[in-house]
């Protein structure tokens, strides 16, 4: 598990694909879960390392998980479609509309 903290924006994504080619690199075909519950922000530039680490795992014969996303990391990825592109586990919305936030609690079950 790999888990992404802050903001994953143009000044932190290239960190993020080089983590995720190491990562592959080094043990190959992989399942590799992305955690973004600590993520607070999330640009293009992230939605772009995203895919890029998506291609990059894939092209080794691995898969890649994005889970925890919450708040506006979780609205961006559905207005954008990467959620259902990379198969992005998100809470469902709060009553109301609203997405669930960085410090909302799991629904009870």
């Amino acid at each position: 598990m790999i888990k992404v903290d802050g903001d994953l924006d143009m000044s932190t994504a290239d960190s993020l694909v080089d983590t995720v080619t190491g990562v592959v690199a080094g043990a190959g075909a992989v399942a590799v879960d992305l955690d973004l519950s600590g993520l607070g922000f999330l640009d293009s530039s992230g939605i772009r390392a995203l895919l890029r680490a998506h291609r990059a795992i894939v092209a080794q014969g691995g898969s890649l998980t994005v889970s925890g996303a919450r708040g506006l990391v979780a609205e961006v990825l559905r207005i954008t479609a990467v959620e259902e592109l990379l198969g992005v586990t998100i809470p469902p919305r709060r009553p109301g509309g609203r997405p669930p936030a960085a410090g909302d609690e799991a629904p009870r079950q």
